[in-house]
């Protein structure tokens, strides 16, 4: 009975290896959120790398909550922010609230979830680079030599309500 036992647990973990294994058909890797940025305080955008895809469709989904909910909501944009991206618009964003969110990886073998990244939108504004940047050398005749230096604000930048001073 011992023997019946063993040779079919056997059996079924050689099927197991050859079916899964051989095949490269595994639970997908552990994908990792590795950048959350807001342009404007308004709108903000996480990016993440996808683990390895177990040699099957994988399909991933961003969720979050908010610190003091319980309720899970899904990423409301996958398009904006381009490939294994979340957008959050105007709509979805509160300044001085933390976001706690995960990726979920998931194929026919199996899932596999990111660790939680806690965002707060007030420490991931990054407004794009100045545009039309321009460096002079002047020499005025009788004063020492300084660089002017001129610029435009970035663009999507909200520069009315004081959250930066581009002038």
């Amino acid at each position: 009975m011992k023997e019946n036992v063993a040779s079919a647990t056997v059996f079924t973990l050689l099927l197991f290896l050859n079916t899964c294994l051989l095949n490269g058909q595994l639970p997908p890797g552990k994908p990792e959120i590795f950048k959350c940025r807001s342009p404007n305080k308004e709108t903000f955008t996480c990016w993440w790398r996808p683990g390895t895809d177990g040699g099957l469709p994988t399909n991933y989904s961003l969720t979050y909550h908010r610190e003091g909910e319980t309720l899970m909501h899904e990423c409301p944009d996958y398009i904006t922010g381009g490939p294994n991206s979340c957008h959050f618009g105007k709509q979805y964003t509160s300044m001085w609230r933390t976001y706690i969110m995960m990726v979920n990886a998931t194929n026919q073998m199996g899932s596999s979830f990111s660790d939680e990244l806690y965002v707060d939108v007030t420490y991931i504004v990054q407004p794009g680079p100045p545009l039309e940047l321009a460096v002079e050398v002047k020499q005025p005749e009788d004063r020492k030599p300084y660089l002017w230096i001129k610029w435009s604000p970035p663009t999507l930048i909200d520069l009315k309500t004081g959250w930066f001073t581009l002038l």
